[in-house]
């Protein structure tokens, strides 16, 4: 469910509580990229529950560096949300509960490289987000010294 207020759509996480994370809407089109590249990858390779679970360490890596000094059922949440954008339920929950056997030699290790590059575009992301907020209050800052240069030429 998506809510729209003070120019910012916000996603609702249906959980046990009813959580309001703007900052969701960020991780969404990488969440989506990343199945679509999973599917396209390791379809007809590995297992169904296999590509799920990969799935799900990406969310779990991609939400770690946003997510991981908070409450773990928040962050547990997250995941949850993000993998049911693209999860029915009943998968959401197996790919976030369970590991499945691998199919395939090398399962395991691109299971925590999957896991990793989720961690790496997370940081990235909040680098991102840190360099606009440090950008946008230097902007405020340098504009209300603008206008109070003005406001002192006027009173004089």
């Amino acid at each position: 469910m998506e809510l729209s207020g003070s120019n910012q759509s916000i996603r609702c996480i249906e959980s046990s509580r009813d959580i309001q994370l703007p900052e969701i809407e960020v991780l969404v089109p990488r969440v989506e990229a990343a199945w679509s590249a999973l599917q396209r990858q390791y379809a007809g390779y590995i297992s169904e529950a296999e590509i799920d679970h990969f799935f799900a360490c990406f969310v779990f890596g991609l939400t770690t560096p946003a997510y991981d000094n908070h409450e773990p059922s928040l962050h547990f949440d997250v995941c949850r949300a993000l993998v049911s954008i693209k999860l029915p339920p009943d998968r959401a929950d197996a790919s976030l509960y369970s590991v499945p056997a691998p199919t395939q030699a090398g399962v395991e290790s691109a299971r925590g490289l999957i896991e990793s590059r989720g961690v790496k575009m997370g940081r990235a992301l909040q680098d991102e987000r840190s360099d606009l907020e440090v950008f946008s209050t230097a902007k405020a800052s340098s504009a209300a010294s603008a206008r109070l240069g003005s406001n002192e030429e006027n009173v004089q």
